[in-house]
Parts: C-alpha cells; sequence; structure tokens
C-alpha cells in the first residue's frame, strides 16, 4: 500500500509524520498530494529496513503497513532496538503477522481487528496495535 494512505490523515493528528516508501513513484505520489493538502509529512524514499537502522530517537508511534512477507528480521529488530511505545500493523498474511509478533515478543497486543476485505476468499487483513 501506497504511504499517502496513512500518512495523509495522520499528519493531521500528529506534529511530525515521516513516511518511509521504497518505491519512488509512491514518494512522489506523497509528495504531490502533501503539496496539494497543504500539509506537512517527511516523505523518504527508502527501505524500511535502512531507514530504521540509521535511527536513533524512538518514535511515539510505529504504523507499518508490510508486504505479503511480512516485517521480517531486520525491521522487528530494529523495532526492538528503538522501542517505541506503540506499533499498529497492518498486515494482510496472518502467518507473516504471527512470526513478526513472536519477534517483537516484549510487546502486548492491545487491540487486534480482523477486516474481511475479500469475502468467501482466506484473505484477511488484520490490524494488531502492539504497547509495551
Amino acid at each position: 500500500m501506497q504511504a499517502w494512505l496513512f500518512a495523509l490523515p495522520l499528519s493531521q493528528k500528529f506534529k511530525k509524520v515521516i513516511a518511509v516508501e521504497s518505491g519512488s513513484a509512491a514518494t512522489r505520489d506523497l509528495e504531490f498530494n502533501v503539496q496539494r493538502a497543504g500539509l506537512k509529512i517527511d516523505a523518504q524514499n527508502s527501505r524500511v529496513e535502512e531507514y530504521l537502522e540509521k535511527l536513533d530517537a524512538t518514535p511515539d508511534f510505529v504504523l507499518a503497513d508490510p508486504p505479503r512477507a511480512g516485517l521480517g528480521k531486520a525491521v522487528t529488530a530494529a523495532l526492538n532496538r528503538l522501542a517505541p511505545a506503540r506499533i499498529t500493523i497492518v498486515s494482510c498474511d496472518p502467518a507473516t503477522l504471527a512470526r513478526d509478533l513472536a519477534a517483537l515478543g516484549k510487546y502486548k497486543i492491545a487491540k487486534m481487528t480482523l477486516i474481511d476485505l475479500f469475502p468467501q476468499t482466506y484473505h484477511l487483513e488484520t490490524i494488531a496495535t502492539l504497547e509495551l
């Protein structure tokens, strides 16, 4: 999913929003939509693993929308190192979400919502809110 889907509404609730998107076209779309909406969002065209590896400050909140392959070891390790108070993961694959949740073992699941966007298929979107 493209970063602007979440970044634009989040920028109306948070003082600072950083959107990390690996796709250059998606980053350009975000920058265009941010300018058009008159909002302030820091759009970073980078792989999430690389961005988090360089990050020193602990974010207050992380919203992750990983691909079907999930967050992966590098991202979960970086999130464990940074230890944001809250993480929300929007996952399209329950199996990779379960793997990622196990890797983020110091977090508790505060809320989990299942959304059936594709009725009569096995596809489920899962939104997991985690807290330290």
